[in-house]
């Protein structure tokens, strides 16, 4: 088994490196935020970290597949992947991590071959020191019993398949119930996680009107709600075709954090 996957990935990076030398590799500056790489469905695509990595999070069900090998991640996509792209989070052995965007190319977008991603904040240590410059508290994140921790908990976990949020117990009693349905929008609960000082909703939105239609927080809101986010803001009109029923972007995930109900 090891040697067939040790076979197989081999004729992956003599396949990426054969279309790596007939194209020119595009070096990405790491700035702080999401950066996009541009794919065609059934073509690899290598990107080059500076550092080996470790693993990461992408959607349960992504139309992706990753292979990585030290600071090599293999990308390959498949013709189920929406115009708007899939979000990936890559961590690193040495603690980092990007959220990276992988999109359809297109006439203005070529596909990407071969990615080098640069990070200034990958500067050298001395012996004598004992923190990487990326554990310093300016890299901290917000703790999962904050709104914003929760929500970017929620999110891993919806659309990444993290499987729990440290401190809090994950109720699939009220799932698919309908909460909203007004016939311009439907809302029904995915999950809910339960925490000592907030709740966390994860909530499945729909458009069901045949125009687009811009989501507003404020639908969202409940007693004692502390925050309200979505992985898209704008809907498109109700699926016409298999098709658009298959890109779902008619759909958006809504999270919503509200202190405990009494």
């Amino acid at each position: 088994m090891q040697l067939t996957r040790a076979v197989s990935y081999f004729l992956i990076l003599c396949c990426v490196s054969c279309i790596a030398a007939t194209a020119s590799a595009r070096d990405i500056e790491y700035k702080n935020n999401e950066f996009s790489i541009y794919v065609t469905p059934g073509e690899p695509t290598q990107m080059e970290f500076p550092d080996d990595v470790s693993g990461g999070f992408r959607k349960k069900l992504s139309s992706l597949s990753l292979d990585k090998k030290d600071s090599s991640l293999i990308i390959f996509a498949n013709e189920s992947i929406s115009e708007d792209g899939e979000a990936i989070i890559v961590r690193l052995k040495d603690g980092r991590s990007y959220s990276v965007r992988i999109r359809l190319a297109s006439d203005s977008n070529p596909r990407d071959s071969l990615v080098r991603l640069y990070d200034e904040r990958s500067s050298i240590l001395s012996s004598e020191e004992e923190e990487l410059p990326f554990a310093e508290k300016k890299f901290d994140r917000s703790s999962p019993h904050s709104p914003s921790g929760l929500i970017r908990e929620m999110v891993l976990a919806a659309e990444f398949g993290k499987p729990k949020i440290p401190g809090y117990k994950i109720s699939e009693r009220y799932k698919g119930e309908t909460v909203m349905n007004d016939g311009t929008l439907t809302a029904t609960i995915d999950k809910i996680f339960i925490g000592p000082n907030y709740w966390g909703y994860v909530i499945d939105a729909s458009n069901q009107l045949d125009e687009g239609q811009r989501l507003n927080p404020a639908t969202f809101r409940l007693d004692g709600t502390r925050a309200v986010s979505m992985d898209k803001w704008e809907l498109a009109p109700k699926p016409l075709n298999i098709e658009q029923q298959i890109a779902r972007d008619h759909k958006a995930k809504v999270y919503v954090v509200t202190t405990p109900r009494q």
